[in-house]
């Protein structure tokens, strides 16, 4: 896997579906270092397996990699930090890959495609209110 060449811990992979509709979608994997991927994936936070990694790389494309900034400190807090959600549960709106990545990286939950997602909701949800009432 050439990927693994160019990682360092605590980086993200960020991976979209090679077809259909959820390829507007990202999916994070986080790289600990020394060959070691975790993500929150299929259920819950999980340490994933090389054959596990490979065939999901049979059906997601990597598109970029998120770089970690921090010291060997920092590192460390992050790496801890992945550790300490092992077994937690996915939720789609609540605690999902991107979540998690984020957790990992920054210590703080959050999911960019949520937020957006609610919003374009909340949007459309406005204009049939509005509309309605026309």
């Amino acid at each position: 896997m050439k990927l693994i060449d160019q990682l360092h811990p605590v980086d993200v992979i960020v991976a979209k579906k090679k077809s259909g509709l959820s390829r507007v979608l990202d999916h994070y994997i986080v790289y600990l270092g020394k060959g070691v991927f975790i993500g929150n994936l299929k259920g819950c936070v999980k340490i994933i397996p090389h054959q596990e990694l490979d065939e999901l790389l049979r059906d997601y494309e990597p598109v970029r990699i998120r770089r970690f900034s921090g010291n060997n400190f920092d590192v460390q807090k992050a790496i801890q930090r992945a550790y300490q959600r092992l077994g937690q549960k996915y939720s789609y709106l609540g605690f999902n890959c991107e979540h998690y990545a984020n957790w990992v990286q920054y210590g703080k939950e959050k999911s960019n495609q949520v937020n957006a997602g609610l919003a374009i909701l909340g949007g459309i949800l406005f204009l049939r209110m509005m509309s309605n009432d026309e």
